[in-house]
């Protein structure tokens, strides 16, 4: 059953499309970082580790965003403190390229796992499982860094060594924009999507997205509430559309008095 969800959740339309639009943005800003020197083909195993364990995840956690203002200054605090200092640990030591295989593609499937089963009270228990793995995988790496940290302490302080904790930590600060037009990415489409219950003509419904976007100055939350306020009666021309919307902002200025 595990493995099938697995394959269901990694394959999955929504996620691969997300994956690959973050992968492609993750892939130009390591190119940049190499146009000014700071990332080196050493890095790679590093860049993949964070893009699983850091990356993917902190992408899946968006539908949890409630404030992006606050999201992304509690964000920008995170990357100094521990979840970094982690992943710079793991990262420092270096296992046999089929061992690090192994263990990213194993990670990559659980993580994929988890991000579709989140959510879905179906297949509650295989998050779990999946979740348990994770933790268990990254615990025994972890523990395994510091043993050779304190075996070879004469490696742990090194020009390279500081470079795997910068690395990590600008590529999360890099993914922070990313991050917050995949919110609003979101934020739309869950409001918009109403649009397509209302009325069946792309016209209107086109109309209906720009018309609201600039009348409620792009806020997202306003075009949901029109949206929730709204009717079938009131989408069956521009017309009707423009004085909907017109009612609900002279509505949201009664309520404001």
């Amino acid at each position: 059953m595990i493995t099938g969800i697995v394959l269901k959740s990694f394959c999955h339309k929504s996620i691969l499309i997300t994956t690959g639009t973050l992968l492609l943005y993750i892939s130009i800003v390591v190119y940049l970082l190499y146009s000014i020197d700071v990332w080196n083909a050493g890095q790679l195993k590093n860049t993949i580790v964070w893009f699983v364990f850091i990356g993917f995840v902190q992408l899946m956690n968006t539908t949890k965003i409630t404030d992006p203002k606050e999201y992304l200054k509690a964000s920008l605090n995170s990357q100094f403190k521990l979840i970094v200092l982690i992943e710079f640990l793991v990262a420092f030591h270096s296992y046999g390229f089929i061992t690090e295989l192994f263990l990213v593609t194993v990670a990559t499937l659980f993580a994929c796992c988890s991000a579709f089963a989140k959510g879905k009270p179906e297949y509650k228990q295989v998050q779990k499982i999946s979740d348990y793995i994770l933790v268990v995988m990254g615990t025994l790496i972890f523990i395994d860094s510091i043993l050779n940290i304190y075996n070879e302490p004469g490696k742990f302080f090194s020009v390279n060594t500081f470079r795997d904790f910068l690395v990590p930590m600008l590529l999360s600060v890099s993914l922070l924009p990313y991050v917050y037009v995949f919110y609003y990415f979101l934020a739309y489409e869950r409001a918009f999507v109403i649009t397509h219950i209302y009325t069946d003509s792309k016209q209107l419904q086109r109309y209906a997205k720009i018309r609201s976007f600039v009348a409620f100055k792009g806020k997202p939350s306003l075009i949901h509430k029109w949206l929730i306020y709204s009717c079938i009666p009131e989408f069956e021309s521009k017309k009707t559309i423009r004085t909907s919307i017109d009612k609900f902002k002279e509505q949201q200025r009664e309520s404001t008095v």
